[in-house]
C-alpha cells in the first residue's frame, strides 16, 4: 500500500492536482490575497503581544503543568500508552 505522502505527491502529479497548484499560484500573486493575508499577520501578531493573550496562555501552561506533576494525571496516561502499545 502507497504511504499517505506517496498518494499525495501522486494526486499533485495528476491533472486535477496540477490545476489545483495553478489556482494556488494564481491566488499566491494576486493582491487582494496579499493584503488579505498581510491584515491577518498583523492581526495574529497582535493578538499574540496582547498581555491578556500572553496572561491566558500562562495560565493555560501552569494549569497543564500542575496536571502533569499530579500522580493520578500520570497514572492515566500510562494506562492510556500501555493500551495504545497493545494495539
Amino acid at each position: 500500500m502507497a504511504s499517505l505522502l506517496d498518494r499525495i505527491l501522486q494526486y499533485f502529479r495528476g491533472p486535477q492536482g496540477k490545476k489545483v497548484v495553478a489556482k494556488a499560484q494564481q491566488l499566491a500573486r494576486d493582491p487582494r490575497t496579499q493584503e488579505y493575508v498581510r491584515k491577518a499577520k498583523a492581526k495574529a501578531n497582535q493578538l499574540a503581544n496582547d498581555p491578556r493573550t500572553q496572561q491566558t496562555v500562562k495560565k493555560a501552561q501552569d494549569r497543564l503543568q500542575k496536571a502533569a506533576s499530579n500522580p493520578r494525571t500520570q497514572a492515566k496516561i500510562r494506562s492510556i500508552v500501555n493500551k495504545l502499545d497493545k494495539r
